[in-house]
């Protein structure tokens, strides 16, 4: 009986590996993606924790309603993540990610389970992502970015990144409370990996922007 327990309450747990990912975000300046990480750990945590067995009591919003947060969030979180790669200036960043949240929130209440609501921003912000690139090498006449931001960024975020995408879309017919876990992790660690090691526009020092709990807590 107890290990049923356990296995019920594991995806709940494994939400919580968005809050690292939050963490390493802040740490890096990153304060608006880490709030969108915590969103997604919240959601996602008491949402699974309704299924869970004595946990209902948890269950402060309609199923329904967490559900839909709960997949946003994820949805959301992949697209701040590729647009933070993108390392794009102002104004184009915030219009870029203001597109993403509301064309995002319009797909996933069309249809909150098909392959759409992931394939969409991933293809999309891939798509504006390569363009850039391919216009700074064509001005610089060299690769762009530098080949570390491949090989330690985008080539292992992007592996995590599928790996999750397999897990959430194929396997979880096989064990879904032990797949569904590895998807949680796969999918926060793709997220560490492709976002860029310092956001350039925080600032430094003394001026650098910090994130506090409180502003983190009243994201959601």
């Amino acid at each position: 009986m107890g290990a049923f327990i356990a296995k019920m309450l594991l995806p709940t747990v494994s939400s919580l590996v968005f809050l690292p990912a939050a963490s390493v975000a802040a740490k890096r300046g990153f304060h608006m993606e880490a709030m969108v990480y915590f969103f997604t750990m919240f959601f996602t945590a008491i949402y699974h924790a309704c299924d869970g067995p004595g946990l209902s009591i948890l269950c402060f919003m309609k199923y329904e309603i967490l559900e839909y947060f709960s997949v946003y969030g994820t949805a959301l979180s992949m697209w701040v993540t590729l647009i933070a790669l993108g390392d794009f200036e102002e104004p184009k960043r915030s219009s870029i990610i203001m597109f993403g949240v509301l064309s995002i929130a319009v797909r996933i209440y069309q249809d909150r389970w098909g392959y759409g609501i992931y394939s969409g921003p991933i293809g999309s912000a891939v798509f504006i992502i390569t363009v850039k690139w391919l216009q700074k090498m064509k001005e610089l006449r060299a690769v762009y970015p530098e080949k570390t931001v491949y090989t330690q960024q985008v080539g292992p975020g992007c592996c995590f990144g599928a790996l999750a995408l397999m897990l959430r879309f194929y396997f979880e017919e096989w064990d879904y409370a032990y797949v569904h876990s590895f998807y949680h992790l796969s999918l926060a660690v793709s997220f560490v990996l492709l976002l860029p090691k310092k956001n350039r526009y925080a600032g430094t020092g003394r001026g650098a922007a910090k994130l506090s709990c409180y502003t983190l807590c009243c994201c959601v």
